[in-house]
């Protein structure tokens, strides 16, 4: 569905985003945790928006949620994500509840989708030579 090896690959570098791209690698999802107020955020900030502390520290979540939001792409407008259709969607994640993450939904026909519908994170490599790995969202296997 996808040409993966066409995906344009962000700056894997980059102190903000570092931690996860690094966790993506493991198949694992982290986010950002305030060090203060313990208050979790993505995308990656700075400063927390509950106190403005620039403490913080990245801990692993389960990749696990419910649908908050979707859309589905019906022409091609970026590289690496020519075949369309496509579906992006936004998952709120089951724990921390505060948090959405973004990502491809896959394994399911987009009429079938519906909000608060449970999904579960696939990581999938992507870029020329496989150097990312991306989070998909489908039903779960269980």
């Amino acid at each position: 569905m996808f040409d993966f090896d066409q995906i344009p690959v962000p700056d894997l570098t980059d102190p903000n985003f570092a931690p996860f791209w690094e966790a993506t690698r493991e198949r694992k999802l982290k986010i950002q945790k305030c060090g203060d107020c313990g208050t979790h955020r993505w995308p990656p900030r700075v400063t927390c928006q509950s106190c403005r502390s620039t403490g913080l520290e990245w801990v692993e979540v389960v990749p696990r949620g419910t649908l908050y939001t979707h859309t589905t792409v019906g022409r091609a407008t970026a590289k690496g994500f020519s075949n369309t259709p496509y579906t992006v969607g936004f998952v709120t994640l089951d724990e921390p509840s505060n948090v959405r993450v973004i990502g491809n939904v896959v394994d399911v026909e987009p009429s079938q989708l519906a909000i608060g519908m449970a999904l579960e994170g696939r990581f999938v490599p992507a870029g020329p030579s496989g150097e990312m790995t991306l989070i998909h969202w489908a039903p779960p296997t269980t």
